[in-house]
């Protein structure tokens, strides 16, 4: 066991999660609000073919079809997350699976004043957008980014002078 101030002490927190809030809650009612649209047009669609052309069950069914696709598109908002520890940082974007990115790769964690998103810095540039850090979240993502640059300092010593 290591007397507190030694080097072996940690600093910073052990775990970093994010997830984005405000978009999700815009997400959710909009998603609601498209699936209530396309329900409510698909169940008078029957009752207006006053001028001959004929609707049957199949496209009213269609047309709720594709009211549920276009809510879950919306939905899509709410998949973003962020995992990071000691070991690197986890983060799933609006589709596919995790990615894993481990600290000694990353160059620099940011999250420039014009943009809504923070990113990871690679080397050679390249960038490697956290969906689940979003402008919009606030305090929120303030935190975050305190977490994540705790780890990133932990895990990259500044030389000493």
């Amino acid at each position: 066991m290591s007397e507190p101030g030694t080097a072996h002490e940690q600093v910073g927190p052990r775990l970093v999660t994010a997830r984005p809030v405000r978009a999700v809650r815009y997400a959710v009612l909009g998603a609601v609000a498209v699936l209530a649209l396309f329900t409510v047009a698909a169940l008078i669609l029957r009752s207006t073919s006053d001028d001959g052309v004929g609707f049957t069950v199949a496209d009213q069914v269609g047309i709720a079809g594709t009211g549920l696709l276009v809510a879950l598109v919306i939905l899509s908002v709410t998949r973003p997350r962020l995992r990071a520890d000691a070991r690197g940082v986890d983060c799933r974007g609006f589709f596919g699976g995790y990615r894993h990115v481990d600290w000694d790769l990353v160059v620099g964690v940011e999250f420039p004043s014009k943009a809504r998103f923070a990113r990871l810095v690679l080397p050679g540039d390249e960038l490697i957008a956290l969906y689940a850090v979003q402008r919009g979240d606030g305090e929120r993502s303030v935190a975050v980014m305190q977490g994540l640059r705790a780890l990133f300092a932990a895990t990259h010593p500044t030389p000493a002078e």
